[in-house]
């Protein structure tokens, strides 16, 4: 295994095209960019996101809150609890720098939880505060964000979490002036399912919709960079024998029933039977929520590192579901589709010799000057 991981194709005339087409996109508030539907883009197979009677483009009204403990001497303005999608559940807390001189870049953070449960309150402690600490310090709004969970069984699957991340993105570049944000610098984050979540954002084409009636559906959904910790390489779950686990001899059905993950395994793809697992209609919604069938080389720059977990046979859900070889696959795939990456994969020789952490990586593609 080539050890060398920080892998930066000569892409930058490319990507720098790239983002300004996506600004004067987010500028006229519509897609311009050749939106894809459902035929040539799998992640819009299964329809567009729920916004049915929500008007998204109602002022924000934002009030200052006492920032969590510990994070109450950032020079920053906290914001709690903002409404980011037609739903109950979807809400973002942020932190907007102080004395903002100009438009600040974003960084996007989904927390953990097996799509069951979590918060975004996780990033309030430990490492994940420290790295919220350096972005803001930094002149970066911070927000993190809750989403719907998945129930089992679950009529609509993964792609409800994941759309609800799209329309949250997409929020928060509708009301970019009223934030402060630049909507053209925007790195999407998160821990084990809002990993995944990232990943999916990061892979997807342009999920934009031209001329839509709702104005938060006409907003770009492609972003600077992705920073994955302890993801998933992809919610194919089909995909871990033969990309993920490749040598387990991983037979994903039988270790479901054996730890009690059955399921969980059907309600990603919001079906209630195994044998439907194969079937055309659940094999669509699997491509729709494949992040290694979705990358392709004008993706972002990707930052992933899987390092809490043991290399070992995938006998337990935590293994399972946070083992080094989903960063492995997610580094094979982007090397073989020319796509940037950095990558950390602890047991498997998998180490990025650049030495960059998740503020590093973030700054860099979101182009701040290091404090």
């Amino acid at each position: 295994m080539n050890s060398s991981v920080t892998h930066r194709p000569d892409r930058g005339i490319r990507s720098s095209c790239s983002l300004r087409s996506i600004a004067f996109a987010l500028l006229f508030g519509a897609c311009s960019l050749g939106c894809d539907d459902g035929d040539s883009n799998p992640a819009a197979a299964l329809g567009e996101p729920d916004v049915a009677g929500w008007d998204s483009s109602a002022a924000l009204t934002l009030a200052p809150a006492t920032a969590p403990a510990g994070l109450g001497d950032l020079d920053a303005t906290f914001y709690e609890g903002v409404s980011c999608g037609a739903f109950a559940e979807d809400l973002v807390d942020l932190f907007v720098p102080n004395d903002l001189t100009a438009p600040a870049p974003l960084f996007l953070f989904f927390h953990g939880g097996g799509f069951t449960g979590g918060s975004r309150t996780q990033v309030y402690g430990g490492s994940s505060a420290a790295d919220l600490r350096a972005l803001v310090d930094a002149g970066v709004v911070y927000a993190t964000a809750d989403y719907r969970l998945l129930s089992e069984p679950d009529a609509d699957g993964v792609i409800k979490p994941l759309q609800d991340g799209q329309v949250c993105l997409q929020y928060l570049r509708l009301h970019a002036e009223e934030l402060g944000i630049d909507p053209t610098r925007v790195v999407v984050a998160g821990s084990s399912a809002g990993a995944g979540l990232s990943l999916w954002l990061g892979t997807a084409s342009e999920l934009a919709v031209r001329n839509h009636e709702n104005p938060v559906l006409r907003q770009s959904s492609r972003v600077s960079g992705v920073v994955a910790l302890e993801t998933q390489a992809t919610y194919d779950l089909g995909r871990w024998a033969t990309d993920v686990f490749t040598e387990y001899n991983f037979d994903l059905l039988g270790l479901a029933a054996a730890i009690g993950l059955e399921g969980r395994l059907l309600a990603f793809f919001g079906i209630t039977e195994l044998e439907d697992f194969d079937s055309p209609a659940t094999l669509r919604y699997r491509r729709a929520v494949d992040m290694l069938g979705l990358m392709s080389h004008d993706d972002p720059p990707i930052f992933v590192r899987n390092q809490n977990t043991p290399v070992s046979r995938p006998l337990t859900p935590d293994v399972a579901f946070h083992h080094p070889a989903h960063a492995r696959a997610v580094y094979e795939r982007a090397l073989e589709v020319d796509v940037e990456v950095v990558a950390y994969a602890s047991g498997l020789d998998i180490v990025a010799p650049s030495g960059e952490s998740v503020v590093d990586f973030a700054l860099r593609v979101l182009e701040v000057p290091s404090p």
